[in-house]
């Protein structure tokens, strides 16, 4: 983080205010775009109290992508945490990703811009990193999980995880793009059921 370590309650509340306005800046400007001052102006504070809060726009950037991802993998796990078996998981966890995903195109937007961008732009990639590492800790998790509940896999641990993470992020981009389709839910379907086969070894894809 490269926010203060020790904040007041209304310190933290600025900070997270100057998050939220830097999605909002993201989303409808760009990365290229996206100033500190007009962050600024976006969330009705100085100028100088970002760099306060961030040091640089470069930290700006990654504590904004690491909110926003934290976010989504916050509504995914409070979704799944009571449920034991993985065919459950699945369902209640790619319905909670996908709601969290599309409750809010703006920010979806916000976060798909990164990853195209730090393809292009070294001083976006550790903001990139930082979002796609909350998400492969996430999947990971929930692997660990169903193996120790005696679980296993078709498919090494790091395939599913890269799929899973790639399947996600082509979906999202579809759905920015053209919407909601029956073709769209067709490979939802698809990415579904093969995240099911993949979570029983003795099943044919």
């Amino acid at each position: 983080m490269s926010r203060p370590t020790h904040l007041t309650r209304k310190g933290a509340e600025r900070a997270e205010q100057i998050l939220e306005a830097t999605l909002r800046c993201l989303a409808r400007d760009g990365y290229a775009d996206t100033s500190l001052q007009r962050v600024a102006e976006e969330a009705g504070v100085p100028k100088r109290a970002i760099s306060y809060y961030f040091v640089s726009r470069d930290g700006l950037l990654i504590e904004a992508a690491d909110h926003l991802i934290a976010r989504l993998v916050g509504q995914i796990m409070q979704a799944v945490e009571a449920l034991d078996d993985a065919d459950s998981i699945i369902d209640i966890g790619l319905s909670a990703s996908w709601d969290g995903l599309t409750r809010d195109r703006a920010l979806l937007v916000a976060w798909l811009g990164l990853q195209t961008e730090a393809i292009t732009n070294a001083s976006l990639a550790p903001a990139a990193a930082a979002a796609s590492d909350q998400l492969r800790r996430m999947i990971d998790a929930l692997i660990d999980a169903h193996r120790a509940r005696g679980g296993r896999l078709m498919f090494p641990q790091q395939t599913v995880q890269i799929t899973t993470l790639a399947w996600i992020q082509g979906l999202a981009l579809e759905w920015a793009s053209t919407g909601s389709t029956p073709a769209l839910e067709d490979a939802i379907d698809a990415f579904r059921a093969w995240l099911k086969a993949a979570a029983h070894p003795s099943s044919r894809l």
